[in-house]
């Protein structure tokens, strides 16, 4: 078998799952509305539930919900045949999907959530299901040709990548309508690495007595004491009303040092930096990284209204995002 051969086999396994989302794209009506306004306005959670392959896409689809704050779980068809229906609440909606939409296991479960009058999202190709029949909000995809030849297109691919896409849509989508931001990522996320770099910088940031600072008025060797008691390499330069007029580093000093001999005669405003790089509490590590590396400056004030809230250093963002 030729190179270029397989090569377009595997085109046309690409080609075909496009055009299924292609139809699935234009498929999305009234249904697809109601399941976004319905998710976006949840008092509980999202229980996916499917069996076989279905299952197994339900648990990616959960997961992104997850991601962008929608409340989700995936419920395992056996077990909630055995059991665990019961924790399954009145607030919840069941997103139940199914290629057959004739599984008796889901028929069970459909089945209590009619009797308890729990919302239930139905997705299928098959219109004539009972899954489709029984749910509340019918959410039917397109008839679509499976990926392969003839001796294998009985295997779902196209199926498969359409329900993904779908569940990311609904996901995204409202996500859109709750103005779901990167900042908010993080906030489910704190211990992965993109979690941490959606961190705000007021989760690291020295605070209180571990910012070395000193008043403009300070003697040199006061503000020499300072930078090296603290050790960051540089002292917040403030007034009476303790608002930020300065910064010094231990590159400013030196430099100021060698310009003047009489270099212990002057005071911190003498010699400190009057437009310091400053970032706000709120904003992201990340940022406060690229701003450093652009401006190659390893510290950043932290303020708001020139009032000091902290201070950043590059060395704090390393360690904790482990780069």
């Amino acid at each position: 078998m030729k190179n270029n051969s397989i090569i377009k086999e595997a085109q046309k396994t690409i080609y075909t799952e496009i055009d299924a989302l292609k139809k699935l794209s234009s498929s999305l009506g009234n249904s697809f509305l109601k399941t976004i306004n319905a998710i976006n306005g949840i008092k509980g959670r999202v229980i996916c539930c499917g069996v076989g392959k279905s299952a197994k896409i339900l648990n990616k689809v959960s997961s992104t919900f997850s991601s962008v704050g929608i409340s989700s779980f995936v419920l395992d068809v056996t077990d909630a045949n055995h059991g665990s229906l019961g924790s399954i609440k009145k607030d919840d909606i069941l997103l139940i999907a199914s290629f057959s939409g004739n599984s008796t296991e889901l028929i069970n479960i459909l089945k209590f959530a009619k009797r308890f009058k729990i919302k239930t999202i139905g997705i299928s190709s098959n219109y004539k299901s009972k899954l489709i029949s029984s749910s509340d909000i019918k959410l039917i995809t397109p008839k679509i040709k499976e990926a392969g030849n003839k001796h294998l297109n009985f295997v779902p691919t196209s199926s498969s990548t359409m329900l993904v896409a779908l569940g990311d849509a609904i996901a995204m989508t409202v996500a859109y309508k709750r103005k779901f931001k990167k900042e908010n990522f993080g906030h489910f996320h704190p211990s992965g690495s993109l979690g941490k770099n959606l961190s705000p910088v007021a989760d690291i940031m020295k605070k209180g007595n571990d910012i070395p600072m000193v008043k403009e008025n300070y003697s040199i060797s006061k503000v020499i004491l300072e930078i090296s008691s603290k050790r960051l390499g540089c002292a917040l330069v403030i007034n009476k009303n303790k608002k930020i007029v300065g910064f010094c580093s231990d590159g400013d000093l030196r430099r100021f040092m060698k310009k003047n001999k009489n270099f212990y005669q002057k005071c911190a405003k003498d010699m400190m930096s009057k437009q310091p790089m400053t970032i706000n509490e709120k904003s992201l590590i990340i940022d406060a990284l690229k701003i450093m590396n652009q401006k190659k400056i390893t510290v950043l004030i932290v303020e708001k209204n020139r009032k000091i809230k902290g201070l950043i250093h590059m060395h704090d963002i390393i360690s904790f995002l482990g780069i």
